[in-house]
């Protein structure tokens, strides 16, 4: 089904070049119009949780490193990056009376049998208080996110955790490529609209990780692949679009993870 309202219970993962701007500071263009989506969402009575990425690339802007940050400068640069991050969604989802919670995890968290179901217990009891909460990895002490992804695989896992039924991916990209060289031409004919089951062929789409976000389509196929074993369905599509979650029911620019 390529209809986000046909889905129960949603993850939107939200990367980091959707979220900040090149100079480090927050696009609140395209952050109120994710919250009236999410807005949206919750007035229809869908359980959302958010996976939110950005932190170091908001903590650029304040605290002045090195070009090429190493792992403690971006640890540095999360820690003070994250308030940053948590500051800008609280005042735009205020303007919906949206109250959120912060969590911060790491994939080892979604998988150990304690801090899972730690993690599992506090996400309900915030769903079933009304409060959204708002999850990104604990990028100041964790280095996965640092070093592998930008936060896709820990929001296939927190999907996986939660039973979600589809996790919807903003991007910078309206979808899956058939080629990398169609991403540098914006050639939207050769978006995939649907995938069933990730190949090796698939993966050969996958081109490279962006320079504020370090996950790139490779880890969201790795993320597809998750959701796609734990009969979650996952959706790619830009998060720069007017209306990016409900645009989906208009047909807009996408690629759709479905097991049939």
């Amino acid at each position: 089904m390529r209809n986000p309202d046909s889905y129960q219970r949603i993850v939107i993962k939200v990367g980091s070049a959707v979220l900040a701007k090149p100079n480090g500071s927050v696009n609140h263009e395209i952050l109120s119009a994710i919250s009236e989506d999410i807005a949206w969402l919750l007035k229809k009575h869908h359980d959302v949780l958010v996976v939110s990425s950005g932190a170091i690339a908001l903590g650029r802007k304040k605290i002045n490193l090195s070009k090429e940050p190493g792992l403690s400068e971006s640890q540095a640069m999360a820690a003070h990056g994250q308030i940053e991050l948590m500051s800008a969604w609280k005042k735009s989802l205020n303007k919906f009376s949206i109250p959120i919670g912060q969590m911060l995890l790491t994939p080892r968290d979604t998988e150990l049998k304690i801090s899972s179901q730690n993690a599992k217990q506090t996400i309900a009891k915030l769903l079933e208080a009304g409060c959204l909460p708002i999850i990104n990895e604990n990028d100041s002490t964790a280095t996965d996110e640092i070093k592998f992804g930008d936060n896709d695989l820990l929001a296939a896992k927190v999907a996986k955790l939660v039973g979600a039924d589809l996790l919807v991916m903003l991007s910078r990209v309206d979808g899956l490529y058939s080629s990398e060289e169609d991403v540098n031409k914006n050639k939207s004919s050769s978006i995939i609209k649907e995938v069933q089951k990730i190949t090796p062929k698939i993966k050969k789409m996958a081109g490279n990780a962006s320079d504020m976000g370090k996950g790139g389509m490779i880890s969201k196929i790795e993320a597809a692949e998750i959701c796609l074993k734990n009969k979650c369905a996952m959706v790619i599509t830009s998060g720069g679009n007017k209306k990016p979650i409900r645009g989906l029911l208009g047909r807009a620019k996408s690629t759709w993870f479905i097991k049939k």
